[in-house]
C-alpha cells in the first residue's frame, strides 16, 4: 500500500480528465432525499456527499438485477454461445462499507465455482472509494466494515487542504501519475488523517454488540415462539434481500422465441424471503413460513458465513432497515436474541 496525498485544488481537474477517458459511474443526487449510482458525463452531476443509496452500488454494476447469461439457437443441433459483457469503467465514490460487501460477493463467485460472468466485470472495474457520512441506521463500524483494507485501487478520503489517497495498486498509481502532481504522504498527513478516522468514527450512532452472538443465536434457533415474534409483521416481500450488498441469490429463466427457433436465458435477483423461493416439485417447500424464511436470513447473514469465510455477510449499511415496510431492524433483533438468552 502507498500513501499519497494531492492538493484539494487540483481534485476537479482530476476528476475531469477521468470522465473524459473512462465510463464513470458515481453517486448522483436524484431528489432531495435519494442519491444513485449512475453513468457520470459532467463533474457536475457528481455528488459524493450522501450518507446512502437505495442500490449497494457495486452489486448493481458486478451483477445487475437482470443479466443475459446464454443465448442460443434450435435446428438439427443446439448451438449455444455464452454473453459475457464488460467494459473498463471507473467505479467512482464508493464507501467502506459496500467496498467490503463487494469483496464479500468477490469471494462468493469464485469460490467453488467460479462465475464467469461476474468476475469478468470484477476485472475490468477501477475502484476508487471514498469515505461517506453514516446514516442513523448504519452500524458498520459495529461489523467492522467502516473501514476498507482491500477491493479498491484508490481510496481518497477529504481533509482540510488535501486528499489523503490510499494506493493499492498499480493501475490506481497509474491514474494519480497520469492525471495529478500526487505526492508521498509525510508524517504530518499521516497524523491529520488519524485524527480525521477517530472523529469519523464517532459518526456512528447505531451500536450493535456482536459479542457471542455466534453462539446465541444457536440457543435461540429453534425457539418458534421468539421468530414468530420477531417475524410478526414480515409481508415477505423481499425488498431486505434486494437492497442488501451481499445478497446474491437468484434465478434463472428460458425466455423463448416464437418461432421456438432460438432463445436466451437469463438470471435475475431473487430472494429467500419471497414465498415461492423455496418452493419445489410436488409443491413442498423448505421455507414454508416467514418465521422460517426470516430465521434462514439472519443465519445467512450473521452467522454461515462466519463459518465459512470468517466473516458475517452483513456490512451494517442499515439499508434492509431503511427498506422493510414492516419496520423489522436487524440490529434491534441481534440484541432481541441476546436478551432471549438471557431470560
Amino acid at each position: 500500500m502507498l500513501y499519497k496525498v494531492i492538493d484539494k485544488s487540483t481534485y476537479q481537474d482530476f476528476i475531469k480528465s477521468l470522465i473524459s477517458d473512462y465510463a464513470l459511474i458515481g453517486p448522483k443526487k436524484k431528489d432531495k432525499a435519494i442519491h444513485d449510482f449512475v453513468p457520470i458525463k459532467d463533474f457536475s452531476e457528481l455528488d459524493t456527499d450522501y450518507k446512502k443509496t437505495t442500490l449497494p452500488p457495486a452489486k448493481k454494476v458486478l451483477f445487475p438485477p437482470n443479466e443475459e447469461l446464454v443465448k442460443y439457437e434450435l435446428g438439427d443441433s443446439v448451438a449455444i454461445e455464452p454473453v459475457i459483457e464488460a467494459e473498463e469503467k471507473i467505479l467512482f465514490g464508493i464507501n467502506a462499507w459496500d467496498i467490503n460487501g463487494m469483496n464479500f460477493l468477490d469471494r462468493i463467485f469464485k469460490t467453488d465455482f467460479v462465475d464467469e460472468n461476474y468476475m469478468a466485470k470484477r476485472e475490468k472495474i477501477i475502484v476508487i472509494g471514498m469515505d461517506s457520512e453514516p446514516s442513523e441506521t448504519n452500524f458498520a463500524l459495529s461489523m467492522n466494515t467502516e473501514y476498507a483494507e482491500e477491493g479498491f485501487d484508490l481510496y481518497m478520503t477529504e481533509l482540510a487542504d488535501k486528499y489523503f489517497i490510499r494506493v493499492a495498486t498499480a493501475k490506481g498509481n497509474e491514474l494519480l501519475d497520469k492525471y495529478t502532481d500526487a505526492k508521498e504522504a509525510g508524517e504530518g498527513d499521516f497524523k491529520e488523517y488519524d485524527k480525521y478516522l477517530d472523529e469519523y468514527r464517532k459518526k456512528f450512532s447505531t451500536d450493535v454488540k456482536m459479542k457471542n452472538f455466534y453462539d446465541n443465536f444457536e440457543s435461540v434457533y429453534d425457539k418458534d415462539e421468539f421468530w414468530a415474534k420477531i417475524a410478526k409483521n414480515c409481508y415477505s416481500c423481499g425488498s431486505c434481500n434486494l437492497v442488501c450488498p451481499t445478497c446474491f441469490c437468484f434465478n434463472v429463466k428460458d425466455d423463448m422465441a416464437l418461432d421456438l427457433k432460438n432463445g436466451k436465458k437469463t438470471r435475475e435477483w431473487d430472494s429467500c424471503m419471497i414465498a415461492d423461493y423455496g418452493l419445489v416439485a410436488g409443491d413442498h417447500n423448505f421455507r414454508p413460513n416467514k418465521e422460517n424464511r426470516l430465521k434462514q436470513r439472519y443465519r445467512c447473514k450473521l452467522k454461515t458465513f462466519k463459518e465459512k469465510f470468517d466473516t458475517y455477510s452483513c456490512v451494517g449499511c442499515g439499508r434492509c432497515i431503511d427498506t422493510c415496510l414492516a419496520k423489522i431492524n436487524i440490529a434491534e433483533d441481534i440484541d432481541s436474541v441476546k436478551k432471549e438468552v438471557s431470560i
